[in-house]
């Protein structure tokens, strides 16, 4: 069994952000299993001879004494409209294998691409990305994200990006956002208009 994983994008043939996938294994694998990793997340892993205009995402999954790798083509299938949904007790502190809770959240979208889920009042996440949102001046994240993604995390520490709490009722104040992950970078070019987010 294999109760952690890692998504990771392979551009141009090589691994994108792979320190911030390595610092966040380590981090996880301590709180998951109480000691430190005995290995680094990518020391089995060997890419295959693929076609570098080609963007892939590297599926790594681990356990206390290893792991289990795949890869295969990625193809962007960002949402552009999402549901606003309320849950309490939703955690995902950890990447877990066992998304049952995000899937649950994610099949109640109706007519919407996905849902931006809402704990205690505050936004998180969508079910597979971190969220941006631009008032025309400052790009922002919410400060309380159901899981620090990678690409959110380098983004905070290129200071592109700046974290504040953001409740729900105050979506409304921002002109657009835009969805990023491992697979998804950050990209000028890529907000879509805040009326796209609609409150169930």
């Amino acid at each position: 069994m294999y109760p952690l994983f890692e998504s990771v994008c392979v551009e141009n043939g090589e691994i994108q952000n792979g320190l911030y996938h390595e610092s966040r294994f380590k981090l996880s694998f301590y709180a998951f299993f109480g000691f430190e990793a005995k290995y680094s997340l990518f020391d089995k892993v060997i890419l295959p001879q693929i076609d570098k205009s080609l963007k892939c995402k590297l599926r790594i999954e681990y356990n206390e004494i290893g792991t289990k790798w795949t890869i295969s083509e990625y193809l962007n299938t960002l949402p552009t409209s999402l549901l606003l949904l309320k849950d309490n007790e939703i955690d995902y502190r950890l990447k877990y294998a066992d998304r049952k809770h995000l899937n649950h959240l994610y099949h109640q979208k109706i007519n919407f691409e996905d849902v931006l889920i809402i704990k205690n009042g505050f936004v998180t996440d969508a079910t597979y990305s971190n969220i941006l949102f631009s008032d025309g001046y400052k790009t922002v994240t919410p400060s309380t994200p159901l899981l620090h993604g990678t690409c959110r995390t380098r983004l905070l520490a290129e200071e592109k990006i700046i974290e504040v709490p953001i409740k729900a009722a105050s979506i409304h104040l921002f002109e657009s956002f835009q969805l990023i992950n491992a697979l998804n970078d950050f990209d000028e070019n890529r907000w879509i208009p805040i009326q796209n987010i609609v409150i169930a």
